[in-house]
């Protein structure tokens, strides 16, 4: 074998979607068990979710940080969909801030808003990365456009793990596609992550 694999086939197996597959479990699995003592903010995210699936597969397959979405790509298309999805999700999380349920989850007694903003913006670029950027662009080289669904069944789960309000759980669903699509359509993460950072801090003002 090469220093890298350059065809992504062995045996008659797709050894890129094995390996996209194998590694955006892995981490998602480590990131919540074994979390690193790295006095760092969002150090253990940023390590398994970014740094670890862009490390495997520049050495796997020479992928560049590009090939995963991490790039301003069509920039037309961002300007256009990042500002409707973030005011269209204003009006939904205003209504949803009045119930309880999510009030309960999102309230903070006290809020250090520079920590918050930092804390937030850092832990949504890498859940963003491994969703819609390692995943979804990884995915796209063996199953084309279809990867904007098969991402989209982790990221709904992970919501489960970190106790999210059942309907926003469910809202993910439809969410987690458009997502996707976004992120296709543009050709690079980073709007979702514009997007989601705004949709929380829109949430977290909203209640407090």
């Amino acid at each position: 074998m090469q220093a890298y694999i350059k065809n992504r086939v062995l045996g008659g197996y797709d050894l890129n979607l094995v390996a996209v597959v194998c590694i955006s479990t892995l981490v998602l699995v480590l990131q919540r068990y074994h979390p690193l003592n790295i006095d760092f903010p969002r150090a253990t995210e940023l390590t398994y979710w970014l740094l670890v699936p862009l490390a495997v597969g520049w050495l796997l397959f020479r992928d560049k940080p590009r090939d995963y979405g991490f790039r301003i790509g069509n920039w037309k298309w961002a300007l256009i969909l990042t500002p409707a999805c973030l005011a269209a999700m204003a009006l939904i999380l205003y209504g949803a801030s009045k119930m309880p349920e999510f009030r309960s989850y999102y309230y903070k007694y006290a809020i250090d808003w520079p920590e918050l903003l930092l804390d937030t913006a850092l832990y949504m670029f890498s859940w963003e990365f491994v969703f819609r950027g390692y995943m979804l662009f990884g995915l796209e080289k063996s199953i084309g456009r279809n990867a904007i669904f098969v991402q989209a069944i982790p990221f709904v789960l992970l919501h489960l793990g970190i106790g999210k309000p059942s309907l926003e759980t469910l809202a993910c669903i439809p969410g987690g596609f458009g997502f996707g699509y976004v992120a296709y359509k543009t050709r690079s993460f980073l709007p979702c992550f514009i997007i989601h950072f705004g949709m929380y801090m829109m949430m977290v003002s909203f209640v407090n």
